[in-house]
C-alpha cells in the first residue's frame, strides 16, 4: 500500500513550528556566541603577549604592547586618557630600535605573530590600567573597579622586559555596548586580562561584582585570582575555593547559580 505523502498544509505547519522554536532558543544562541568571542579575544590577546614576551627575551630588546592612541610613557605632558573605543581596534606592537645607543626609542613592528585579528568583532578594549587590579567598591556601580561607562579611560602600554618581567597591566574587554547601563548581570560580560609584573603571568577573570568583593574582604581573600575565571556563577564563601581547584574557570553555586 503506498504511503501517503506530506500535505502543503503539514510542511507549512512543521515550518511554522520549527519558526517558533528558533526564535525561542536564537536569543540564547546569540548570547553564548557572544561570550564565546569574548572569551576567544581574552585568549588571542593572551596569545600575543606571551608571544611577544618571549620574542623579547630572544632579541635581547624590550617590546611594547598597547593600544592606538597610548601616549609615550615618556611623554609628561601627553595625556594618559583617551577617549574610549566605540568600536573593535587591534592592539599594537612596538619595539626597541637601539637597545644601547636609544634605549628610550620604540617603534611600530610587524610581527609575523600579531598580524592576525586579535579582538573579534564585536569585542571592545575600553581600558588599559597600569598597576595591580583594582577592585575599589563604588555606591555608583554594582561592578567593582573602574567604570567602562565613562567617556575615557586610562591607556597605558605593557612594557616587556628581557628578563621576563613586565609592567603590572590590566587589559578590560567588554563586548557591552558602548552606551550600556551596567548591572550585576554584566559581570561575565566583562573580562580583565591581567599581566603579574613580577613573573610575566598572564590570565583572565570576569569583573567581580560588589557582594563578591565584599565577601572576599570579609574573608580575607584576595579578588586578584591568578587563574582563568569566566564564569557567570556568583562567587559566594561556600564556593570561593572551588575556583582554584576547577579547570574550567567556573564554580557550583547551587541556589547563588546566576546566568
Amino acid at each position: 500500500m503506498p504511503r501517503r505523502a506530506f500535505t502543503l498544509i503539514e510542511v507549512l505547519l512543521v515550518l511554522l513550528l520549527l519558526g517558533l522554536l528558533a526564535a525561542f532558543l536564537y536569543p540564547e544562541l546569540e548570547a553564548e556566541m557572544r561570550r564565546r568571542s569574548l572569551v576567544e579575544s581574552a585568549d588571542r590577546l593572551r596569545s600575543l603577549i606571551t608571544m611577544t614576551h618571549a620574542q623579547a627575551m630572544q632579541d635581547g630588546r624590550r617590546y611594547r604592547i598597547q593600544f592606538p592612541g597610548t601616549a609615550d610613557p615618556l611623554d609628561r605632558y601627553a595625556e594618559k586618557e583617551i577617549d574610549v573605543p566605540e568600536t573593535t581596534l587591534q592592539p599594537e606592537i612596538l619595539r626597541q630600535v637601539d637597545p644601547l645607543g636609544n634605549p628610550d626609542l620604540f617603534e611600530g613592528y610587524d610581527a609575523p605573530w600579531g598580524r592576525y585579528e586579535v579582538l573579534q568583532p564585536g569585542t571592545r578594549c575600553v581600558a588599559v590600567l597600569g598597576g595591580r587590579p583594582n577592585f575599589d567598591i563604588s555606591p555608583h556601580s554594582p561592578i567593582a573597579g573602574p567604570s567602562i561607562t565613562e567617556g575615557v579611560a586610562s591607556f597605558v602600554p605593557l612594557t616587556l622586559n628581557i628578563d621576563g618581567t613586565c609592567d603590572w597591566v590590566t587589559f578590560v574587554l567588554t563586548d557591552l555596548p558602548y552606551d550600556v547601563v551596567v548591572e550585576p548581570q554584566h559581570a561575565p560580560q566583562i573580562l580583565n586580562v591581567i599581566v603579574d609584573g613580577r613573573t610575566g603571568q598572564v590570565w583572565m577573570q570576569r569583573a567581580l561584582r560588589v557582594e563578591e568583593v565584599e565577601m572576599m574582604n570579609e574573608r580575607g581573600a584576595s579578588p586578584i585570582l591568578h587563574i582563568d575565571f569566566t564564569q557567570g556563577d556568583v562567587l559566594t564563601e561556600d564556593n570561593i575555593l572551588e575556583v582554584h581547584s576547577r579547570q574550567d574557570g567556573g564554580v557550583q553555586g547551587g541556589r547563588s547559580r546566576r546566568p
